[in-house]
């Protein structure tokens, strides 16, 4: 039989922001605000090297904080990241200084690119210290393509 399987349709729909992926998603998950989001294909994949990476430290995705959700959260290492994209340029500055006021309490962050390299996340990782937070992009280059010159995912060859 030719065609796509329901659950390949339903991935391709759920990625798509075109009229009809927007509406699939409203219908879904209805009208969702602006720090819950269904996860995007880069979080996705940062998710599956985080999962490799920080495997038996707890690691935790959407985790909740307070009233908030945080992407990513290694419970033995008291450590949130946030996976931030373009849209982040976007949020509303004072609610995400209660936000992060309320994550560096007691946890130390991290707020990266989506596009970074993995070892360049690593340095800001042991940058971090409980009641911190670590950019590691700058929002005046998130409106353009890449920021800092960096390679998603991709260590800088050595030559």
């Amino acid at each position: 039989m030719n065609g796509y399987h329901l659950d390949e349709v339903t991935k391709i729909a759920l990625g798509m922001d075109s009229v009809v992926g927007i509406e699939l998603k409203k219908k879904v998950f209805g009208e969702i605000g602006s720090f819950a989001k269904p996860s995007t294909s880069l979080e996705v994949q940062w998710r599956e090297v985080l999962s490799n990476v920080f495997e038996g430290f707890d690691l935790h995705f959407n985790y909740p904080i307070g009233s908030y959700k945080v992407d990513f959260f290694v419970a033995k290492l008291m450590l949130v990241l946030e996976c931030n994209g373009y849209c982040h340029r976007y949020y509303d500055d004072e609610q995400e200084k209660v936000r992060e006021k309320l994550i560096t309490q007691k946890y130390s962050l991290v707020r990266f690119h989506h596009k970074i390299n993995l070892e360049t996340l690593f340095n800001g990782i042991l940058q971090a210290k409980p009641g911190t937070t670590v950019r590691l992009y700058d929002l005046e280059q998130l409106g353009q393509e890449m920021p800092f010159n960096i390679n998603p995912l991709i260590r800088n060859p050595i030559f």
